[in-house]
C-alpha cells in the first residue's frame, strides 16, 4: 500500500515509512524500514523561522549522510558566485539549490549549485591521496564548461610537507602555501591501508569553509527533536564540537576556540570563557585548527 497511514503492529513485518514530528507537526525525520525492522535510509529536515525548507539531509541506516541539499544562501555557493559571476546581480542566485555529496567515509565529494528554474551553474569537485588528504580541488563553471579556478596539493610522507598551489581559468599560479602536518595523523601504529583509510581522514582532512558549513547544519536543531535518539553518526558530539587546540612549548596543550592569528601572537577563547586571551607565538611549539589543519608554523607562503 502506498500513502496509507497504518499502524506499527500492523508495519512490523513489512517495508514502510516512518516519520516524526516537531511539536509545531512540521516534518523532521523520515525513515526507511525493512520487513526486519532496520532503518535502510533517512531523510532529517531543518526549517527556516518562517517554516520554510532551509536543509534536507539524505543518509544511509545509521544516519550518515551522503547527500546534503541546502536551499538559498549558503557561504560555498556565496564564494563561487563572487569569483565566478562578479558582474552579475546577487538576486540572479537568491533561490538557489546547493548540493553537498559526500563520499562514504563521511569527506565531502562535490559541491553543486542550481538556480532557481533548477539549472546547474556551478560545482567544486575534490580528489584525495590515499592518506585522506585533499589532492585536487577544482572550481568549475557549469555554463561555460570552464575550470576558473584550481588547488593541488602535493604531500611528503616522510616530512609531512603539505603544499598547496592555487592556479586561475588560465593556468596561471595564484598563490603557494605550505604547513606541516600534525604528527597525531601520522603515527607509526597507523598503517595506511583499506582497514584504517576511514580513521586517518576523520581526523583531519576537510576545507576550512566546508568544516564550518557542516557543523552549522547540525547544530541548529528543529524544536523538540532530540537526534542522539535517532540519527547515530549526525549526533557525534566529537564531529561538532571538537577544539582547536594550541601546543605550547611547556608540553601544555591549550584547547580554544581561535579567533586570529597574526606573525607574533594568537587570540583566541577558552572553552567555556567569553573573554579573549593572547599568548606570542615564541612561546608555541604548533597550532591545530579543529579540522587537522596546523596553521602555525607555515613553512611555505
Amino acid at each position: 500500500m502506498l500513502n496509507v497511514a497504518i499502524t506499527p503492529e500492523e508495519a512490523r513485518g513489512s517495508k514502510h515509512i516512518e516519520a516524526l514530528y516537531d511539536r509545531t507537526d512540521q516534518l523532521i525525520l523520515k525513515m526507511a524500514i525493512d520487513e526486519q525492522n532496520n532503518i535502510t535510509a533517512q531523510e532529517i529536515f531543518e526549517y527556516n523561522e518562517d517554516r520554510t525548507l532551509r536543509r534536507r539531509a539524505i543518509a544511509d541506516g545509521k544516519g550518515k549522510v551522503n547527500r546534503m541539499i541546502i536551499y538559498g544562501d549558503e557561504p560555498m555557493s556565496s564564494n563561487f558566485i563572487s569569483l565566478v559571476f562578479p558582474d552579475r546581480n546577487k538576486s540572479d542566485f537568491a533561490e538557489r539549490t546547493n548540493i553537498y555529496y559526500y563520499n562514504k567515509n563521511g569527506s565531502i565529494r562535490k559541491y553543486k549549485f542550481l538556480s532557481l528554474d533548477h539549472t546547474p551553474f556551478g560545482e567544486i569537485n575534490y580528489d584525495y591521496f590515499d592518506e585522506g588528504l585533499i589532492k585536487l580541488e577544482q572550481w568549475r563553471d557549469l555554463l561555460n564548461g570552464m575550470v576558473v579556478r584550481q588547488f593541488t596539493y602535493n604531500y611528503n610522507p616522510i616530512s609531512r610537507e603539505y603544499i598547496m598551489v592555487e592556479t586561475d581559468a588560465n593556468g596561471n599560479e595564484v598563490s603557494k602555501i605550505g604547513i606541516t602536518l600534525p604528527r597525531k595523523l601520522f603515527t607509526s601504529e597507523l598503517n595506511v591501508n583499506d582497514s584504517n583509510r576511514e580513521k586517518v581522514r576523520d581526523e583531519g582532512n576537510t576545507l576550512e569553509e566546508s568544516s564550518e558549513i557542516i557543523e552549522d547544519i547540525l547544530l541548529k536543531k528543529a524544536d523538540g527533536w532530540n537526534p542522539t535518539k535517532t540519527i547515530g553518526y549526525l549526533s557525534d558530539p566529537d564531529l561538532f564540537s571538537s577544539p582547536d587546540l594550541i601546543y605550547l612549548k611547556t608540553g601544555d596543550t591549550l584547547k580554544v576556540n581561535l579567533f586570529n592569528l597574526t606573525e607574533v601572537h594568537v587570540r583566541f577563547f577558552i572553552l567555556g570563557d567569553q573573554d579573549i586571551l593572547t599568548i606570542p607565538l615564541s612561546k608555541i611549539d604548533e597550532i591545530e585548527r579543529r579540522d587537522g589543519k596546523v596553521i602555525y608554523p607555515l613553512i611555505y607562503r
